[in-house]
Order: structure tokens, then C-alpha cells, then sequence
């Protein structure tokens, strides 16, 4: 697993998952707590996978959003 965020070295990747209405927020590996607050805050959805490596970390918009919101 690896995430937009570490590809393309941003703060933030935020797109649409192909085939389907999700979208993701994708932050870099070991992001700091405060970003992953603010997209909390921002009304993003926290998901997360522990492995016996590292913590996966992203976000998404609520599925119930509709597209104006």
C-alpha cells in the first residue's frame, strides 16, 4: 500500500477513487497531527489499516454528502 501524498510529495492529495463516487484525501506517511485534525474538522471521514508495519492513514468525504456539499 502507498499513498498519492508520498508520490507526488504534497501536504494533501485529495481525488476521486476510480470507478466509484469515494473521495479520498490522502496525506504522507507519518503526517502531522495537526493536518489530519484539521481535514477531521473539514468534515472528512478518518479511516485507518494497522499493519504489523505502519499505520495507513487517509480520509474520505461522507458517503450522505451530496455534490454540492
Amino acid at each position: 500500500m502507498g499513498n498519492r501524498a508520498d508520490e507526488y510529495s504534497t501536504d494533501v492529495k485529495i481525488y476521486r477513487r476510480a470507478l466509484t463516487p469515494t473521495i479520498h484525501a490522502d496525506t504522507p506517511t507519518a503526517a502531522p497531527k495537526a493536518l489530519l485534525d484539521l481535514l477531521d474538522r473539514l468534515g472528512f471521514e478518518r479511516r485507518e489499516i494497522r499493519t504489523a508495519g505502519p499505520v495507513y492513514i487517509w480520509h474520505e468525504v461522507p458517503a450522505d454528502l451530496d455534490s454540492t456539499e
